[in-house]
């Protein structure tokens, strides 16, 4: 498989717990200490990393690794509560991937 392909399986599986967030307006790679902002979204709909495929899980301490859909004054919005880092021993491509997920969420044109 491709990277296109993986990022369109890890969309495919999101979109299908998604609901009516399936295409956000607005996608949010939350840092430490703000995974909390999430709480915010009205209708939230949380995925964890470990049920998306091709998504790896982040072990740095008070990374929820969940990602949160849902709606923020009437604007759809998902957000990544916590990351992968490089420095955790992933390559470049893998801690870009979730970033190139989010980008294809908000893609009408993506499954």
């Amino acid at each position: 498989m491709s990277l296109y392909d993986d990022v369109q399986t890890s969309v495919r599986a999101i979109r299908e717990r998604a609901k009516d967030h399936a295409h956000p307006q607005v996608g949010i790679i939350l840092g430490s200490g703000l995974g909390s902002f999430a709480d915010l979204l009205e209708d939230a709909v949380v995925v964890p990393y470990g049920e998306i495929p091709n998504f790896l899980h982040s072990t740095v301490v008070g990374h929820a690794g969940r990602l949160v859909l849902g709606r923020l004054g009437g604007v759809t919005v998902v957000a990544m509560q916590g990351r992968v880092h490089g420095y955790e021993g992933h390559p470049a491509w893998q801690v870009a991937f979730p970033a190139r997920v989010l980008c294809a969420l908000a893609s009408r044109s993506s499954p």
